[in-house]
């Protein structure tokens, strides 16, 4: 039963003694949870990010000191890449041993055609290293979603960010949620930006339901409404993925800033 403190005019739960709502001037009273039936979430990053791949020759790789300390990769093929436009950008790198698979900042490009130093601790037993290179899927950013976060009735907004090599060649952009696909966008004609702001509404369940696949943001499309239906349901843990492809060595891709709301609006 709500109850008024002497002095103000705010409406408190008798049993937990939280503020849950407010009583105005002519008796009315107006409770927090009719303004917003859902606790709102909010992830992000307006810290950019770029990935750089290698080319498809970049293969069968080696692991040494590169006399620094960090780790000196080597392949009997070249990598494609320079200085210009992998230096400050990262390769995502895979291993069979004790090392973490990850993102990993390009330190030197330019020194080998064949060998890339990235921004890692060399230590032995980091095994086998394997770059994702040109054509692959790179997540850039992989965001947990906590059991129970998403309610039937909320609406989610994806805003995304990227930046681009200006060329005729391929870039694809995509966004997952969970086992789900969100957006997949391919562009080139020379595109340098995207910007991409995608609503989505969550209808029962198991169902997310959100504009046409390739669509960036707001607006008509010639493309279905995307159903998205992720692993375990909408109360289940998932994970949203922020990923690029690249088709040319040498070219890159940045996630300049990113925020996913989950809201009852």
């Amino acid at each position: 039963m709500p109850y008024l403190k002497q002095g103000n005019n705010f409406l408190y739960d008798s049993t937990t003694n939280d503020i849950i709502g407010i009583k105005d001037a002519d008796g009315g009273e107006m409770y927090f949870s009719s303004l917003i039936p859902f606790m709102p979430a909010a992830y992000g990053s307006t810290t950019s990010i770029g990935i750089v791949a290698p080319a498809a020759t970049f293969t069968s790789l080696s692991a040494a000191n590169d006399g620094s300390g960090n780790v000196l990769l080597s392949s009997a093929g070249v990598h494609g890449l320079t200085d210009t436009n992998a230096l400050g950008r990262h390769v995502y790198v895979s291993w069979s041993g004790a090392g973490t698979n990850g993102l990993y900042e390009v330190l030197d490009a330019d020194s080998d055609t064949d060998e890339l130093i990235i921004d890692y601790p060399y230590v032995a037993g980091l095994g086998t290293p394997q770059t994702s290179n040109v054509t692959a899927d790179i997540t850039i950013v992989s965001q947990v979603i906590p059991a129970n976060t998403a309610k039937v009735g909320m609406s989610y907004e994806l805003d995304l960010l990227f930046g681009m090599t200006g060329s005729t060649n391929n870039k694809t952009v995509k966004a997952n949620y969970g086992s789900a696909a969100w957006y997949s966008q391919t562009v080139a004609a020379n595109i340098q930006s995207v910007c991409v702001e995608k609503k989505a509404c969550v209808v029962n369940s198991t169902t997310i339901i959100s504009n046409a696949l390739a669509a960036p943001g707001h607006g008509t499309s010639t493309g279905a409404n995307v159903s998205m239906t992720p692993s375990g349901g909408i109360a289940a843990v998932q994970t949203l993925q922020i990923v690029g492809a690249i088709a040319t060595a040498n070219e890159f891709i940045d996630l300049v800033a990113w925020k996913l709301k989950m809201n009852g609006a």
